[in-house]
């Protein structure tokens, strides 16, 4: 499979998913919730799964225009220090990930490091999900966390655990409604998904950005909210600084705000800050 402008290992590396682990050349997880492998051989893509080539190119967003992006980000922010970042990080996508994984998942990575989020993920699929074989779960769906929700107790989920159960609930119910929240307009998709308990500013933004289709979303964390400062002098309320991130970026804020984010993660890793 061709793709045009794709850098899988920084795609799937940058904090946007949880269930991928690459050993050696190949990237290993789940799109469509089976299990696929992917390995990437300069423009040719190659996959191992019970997927079609419509399904990872819907999942790596290949029908995105990267380049037309790009200039569009920059004719909105116009600083070179962002150009910078798109040609050094050039190929990082946003995933369109399943919106009822992505928001259970980020409503259980709520205040907690990225390894403790994945140990939680794995628990939940493997009690609730189904076996593959090979130590591999599917994540489960709503109706089969609602089958044995007392379950949940056990997964070490902490505070989370109850804000799961009743996510499930209302997915299962049909009162959080994706497909409406996708074709809704940005603020009204996160003012919707803030009305769940567990959802906050930042976790309404992460799933509109990584699974229901608003790239002008711009989720703030801790990294975001110090290269904003740094960068544009930026600082206050969460608000405050979202807002300044989809003014500064245009409609594409959220594939920037990955770009900032993964500049600070690896400058986090050695020893430096964003600048």
């Amino acid at each position: 499979m061709k793709v045009e402008l794709l850098h899988l290992d920084k795609t799937l590396s940058c904090g946007q998913v949880f269930r991928w682990r690459k050993e050696g050349d190949w990237w290993h997880g789940y799109i469509c919730n089976r299990p696929v492998s992917l390995r990437q051989n300069g423009g040719d893509l190659e996959w191992k799964g019970q997927v079609d080539e419509r399904d990872v190119g819907r999942y790596l967003r290949c029908d995105d225009d990267l380049d037309f992006i790009y200039q569009d980000i920059m004719v909105s922010c116009g600083d070179e220090r962002v150009a910078a970042l798109l040609r050094d990080h050039r190929g990082l996508r946003i995933l369109r990930q399943d919106p009822w994984e992505c928001s259970a998942s980020y409503v259980l990575a709520t205040y907690v490091h990225i390894p403790r989020i994945e140990q939680m993920i794995d628990k939940v699929c493997r009690t609730f999900g189904t076996d593959l074989g090979g130590g591999r779960f599917t994540f489960p769906s709503a109706e089969q966390v609602l089958e044995r929700p007392e379950e949940a107790k056990g997964c070490g989920l902490g505070f989370r655990c109850e804000r799961f159960v009743e996510l499930a609930r209302a997915a299962h119910q049909g009162e959080l409604d994706f497909d409406a929240l996708k074709i809704a307009p940005y603020q009204d998709c996160v003012r919707e998904l803030k009305r769940f308990h567990g959802i906050g500013d930042k976790v309404a933004d992460c799933i509109a950005l990584f699974a229901l289709d608003h790239l002008e979303a711009f989720p703030v964390d801790v990294r975001i909210g110090q290269a904003m400062q740094r960068m544009y002098c930026v600082s206050g309320s969460y608000k405050k600084v979202s807002e300044a991130g989809r003014l500064l970026f245009g409609p594409y804020a959220g594939v920037a705000q990955e770009y900032i984010y993964l500049a600070a993660q690896r400058r986090s890793q050695r020893g430096t800050t964003v600048d």
